[in-house]
């Protein structure tokens, strides 16, 4: 299987391309991804060093090196793009940019220009709970009613509707992930810090930690979305056409605020919660508008794939080194 992972230098890309490496040797051939160091643009990276594998510099903004990246890997059998601005924050910040990077026209347009008939290979692409506009009491479950309140979400849905426009009808699928969770990632750390490090390192003195209350989230881990990938790739396999939807939530299976989050990784470390706080997310003024309650029901995605998601706490004590429950 020859697989392109846009982004697999990211912290998601990362574990898929861990989780593809470990496949047995006739399974994956070759796994291209995008990499290029920030200082000195150099894309030598441990993975490099294995002929299963080759490194990519490709800038997905401007398309730059995307058309050279597609051309030297195909014929492909899947495509996974990863490559994403999501810090919503940041996203509000460079509207322009982040719909440049967010919306793969050029990955498209590469991968319809390689694609000279017979069967084109699987597109997935990962996309967010923020396309919902959170105002619902109840979980998600109607993919079809997206209505994104921020920059991240709004490039994110533009992103969803381009590679259908765009893309091989029925050889595509959009992932509407939730918060993803794991450790640092198995072949280069991040510079950003961890949400769980920061739960972790507030429970450690006496001082009050604030943790908003009344958003709600079904964390997902890294390595269950990796699972998921793989599994749609296997389905689609050399079939023309797939007969899945072609937009799916993909969260775990507890829906929480951040105080549960807080609340139970206590409990999984077995430390007080005392100095856990909840307060609103109004109390906070982040600079961009952040939609309330996105759980979401991800019942239609586990049963094609077969993977069940683990829990918050289980996705706790595996980011954390401790063993399973």
């Amino acid at each position: 299987m020859r697989v392109l992972i846009v982004g697999g230098s990211g912290y998601l890309g990362q574990f898929l391309l861990k989780h593809l490496l470990e496949s047995p040797e006739d399974d994956v051939i070759a796994v291209g991804y995008t990499y290029a160091d920030e200082t000195t643009g150099s894309i030598d990276h441990p993975v490099t060093k294995t002929d299963r594998c080759r490194a990519f510099r490709v800038d997905a903004a401007t398309g730059e090196g995307m058309d050279a990246c597609v051309s030297a890997m195909a014929p492909l059998d899947l495509v996974v793009n990863c490559a994403a601005m999501s810090s919503p924050g940041k996203c509000e910040k460079e509207a322009e940019l982040a719909m440049n990077l967010n919306v793969p026209k050029h990955l498209c347009k590469s991968l319809m220009g390689h694609h000279s008939g017979g069967v084109a290979p699987l597109l997935v692409h990962l996309s967010t709970d923020q396309v919902y506009d959170g105002e619902s009491a109840d979980s998600v479950e109607d993919v079809n009613a997206p209505s994104p309140v921020n920059t991240y979400g709004r490039s994110k849905l533009s992103a969803e509707v381009h590679i259908e426009e765009n893309y091989v009808a029925g050889r595509h699928v959009s992932l509407r992930s939730s918060i993803i969770t794991g450790s640092q990632p198995p072949l280069r750390p991040v510079s950003r810090p961890l949400f769980h490090d920061f739960i972790v390192n507030s429970l450690k003195g006496d001082t009050i930690v604030t943790f908003f209350e009344d958003e709600f989230r079904c964390p997902i881990a890294a390595v269950d979305i990796a699972a998921h990938v793989v599994a749609l790739s296997k389905l689609a396999g050399k079939d023309a056409k797939t007969d899945w939807l072609a937009r799916y939530n993909m969260g775990g299976p507890d829906r929480l605020s951040r105080v549960d989050m807080a609340k139970q990784t206590a409990e999984v470390l077995g430390v007080s919660d005392a100095n856990v706080a909840a307060v609103p997310s109004a109390s906070v003024d982040r600079g961009v508008k952040s939609p309330a309650d996105i759980s979401m029901l991800s019942d239609k995605l586990n049963s094609l794939t077969g993977v069940t998601p683990m829990g918050w706490k289980d996705q706790m004590r595996l980011a954390l080194g401790l063993a399973p429950s």
